[in-house]
């Protein structure tokens, strides 16, 4: 192996192992909306919630998923943010959405960025939140009946 070939393949390493070292769950979408890339914690999300995808994520398309959903006002949200990032109509999009399990009620904020050096591809970044005061007022009947 060449010494730029191994030089590359050391730089590639180290960029994963920064990304996998986020407690955030990412994905990098693709022009079309494919997921092209995740992180660690996303894999760990995605076996947590039982995803039926083999390469969890890998290959969804992410747009599609949220036009499935479309009758949720977060996943129009998601939809129509990434997709203005996608265009360069936005330098980022921030969203703040429940992602409740059978168990517990959790928050997540969605921030999705254009990749650098590759113009139409988009990171998507959850993390964890607590939820904000808006959320506190959530009708009670959208909650987790314990």
């Amino acid at each position: 192996m060449s010494e730029e070939r191994a030089r590359d393949s050391r730089e590639l390493t180290f960029r994963s192992a920064v990304l996998d070292s986020l407690t955030a769950n990412i994905a990098v979408l693709d022009p079309d909306g494919d997921i092209v890339a995740v992180n660690g914690s996303w894999r760990d999300f995605a076996i947590a919630n039982h995803m039926h995808n083999d390469d969890k994520g890998l290959g969804v398309n992410y747009l599609a998923v949220c036009r499935s959903a479309r009758a949720d006002k977060n996943a129009r949200a998601a939809l129509e943010g990434i997709l203005d990032v996608m265009k360069g109509y936005r330098s980022y999009f921030y969203h703040e959405y429940p992602c409740h399990s059978p168990d517990r009620q959790r928050w997540f904020a969605l921030r999705a960025t254009p990749l650098v050096d590759y113009p139409r591809f988009v990171v998507s970044l959850h993390t964890r939140i607590l939820p904000s005061e808006s959320w506190r007022r959530w009708p009670s009947d959208h909650r987790i009946k314990k």
